[in-house]
């Protein structure tokens, strides 16, 4: 008599269903847990990995041996968003980005562990790249901006908060070469003065969105400027831009949407007869 065998999980077709359908309903943990079941198990996970176009790993301190692992497999992607991850550095990083030419979108928005040349594959070899988020990254120089500024040609998201390393004229240069640019941020940075606002106003006539808050050193003639000639301009942070007044906020009022309130009109004195 023949023993009938039971059908299990691993009779699936890996690539159609077990890849395509049921894991990208675990989270990363998950996958990197079902990973260390079995040596099957490890080779439908890195199938898994080397199909993914999107990479969320913000806020998470892998070990560098687990991030080999996303640096080995992940060859296609897209998107990769490393926000927060603190003990990421150039080791694992840059052979991850050596891997994947084809990025639209990255962000080391507070990896505090890196250093300038973790762009270096970026800048000379990801030439579809559309967004940039380096949000209080100290450790961006103006010799990496410049560098971008030379070998990129496509960036229209940027998010430079924070960026206290950065020159002004490294932005001059960053905002003169990027015409296409739709999204700025720029919070934090008190290197920024009018003159900025003037070279934005001249080249950055698709600008949707500008941060510039706690920018104390711009005054109104910016703003003034930025009223002007920024037709398509949607929103404007100022907050904690103390020598910005209503003078040019209420040249943008009607069209722009801002985060400062307009300031209450100064009542006239009433003289009463005596």
């Amino acid at each position: 008599m023949s023993m009938k065998r039971n059908t299990h999980i691993f009779d699936l077709y890996w690539e159609d269903i077990l890849v395509a359908k049921v894991l990208p309903f675990l989270t990363i943990r998950e996958c990197l847990n079902f990973r260390c079941v079995s040596r099957t198990c490890l080779q439908i996970t890195n199938m898994y990995f080397a199909k993914l176009k999107s990479l969320k790993l913000m806020n998470n301190g892998f070990s560098p041996h687990t991030f080999n692992v996303f640096a080995s497999n992940c060859t296609r992607l897209k998107f990769l968003n490393l926000s927060r991850c603190y003990s990421i550095s150039d080791d694992e990083l840059i052979p991850m980005l050596r891997r994947n030419h084809d990025l639209v979108s990255l962000n080391l928005s507070q990896c505090k562990n890196l250093s300038a040349k973790c762009l270096q594959p970026v800048i000379l070899h990801c030439n579809n790249l559309r967004i940039l988020k380096l949000s209080r990254c100290s450790w961006l120089t103006p010799g990496a901006l410049e560098a971008l500024a030379l070998h990129q040609s496509k960036l229209e998201d940027v998010d430079l908060a924070f960026c206290v390393s950065v020159s002004e004229n490294c932005i001059l240069i960053f905002i003169k070469k990027f015409r296409q640019i739709r999204t700025l941020n720029l919070e934090g940075n008190k290197q920024v003065t009018d003159k900025c606002l003037y070279t934005i106003s001249k080249y950055s006539t698709s600008l949707k969105i500008l941060n510039l808050g706690g920018c104390c050193e711009i005054t109104d003639k910016g703003v003034r400027a930025l009223a002007l000639h920024c037709p398509k301009l949607e929103g404007l942070l100022i907050r904690g831009c103390t020598k910005v007044t209503e003078n040019s906020l209420r040249l943008m009022r009607n069209k722009v949407q801002l985060d400062r309130r307009p300031m209450d009109p100064v009542p006239l004195p009433i003289y009463v007869q005596i």
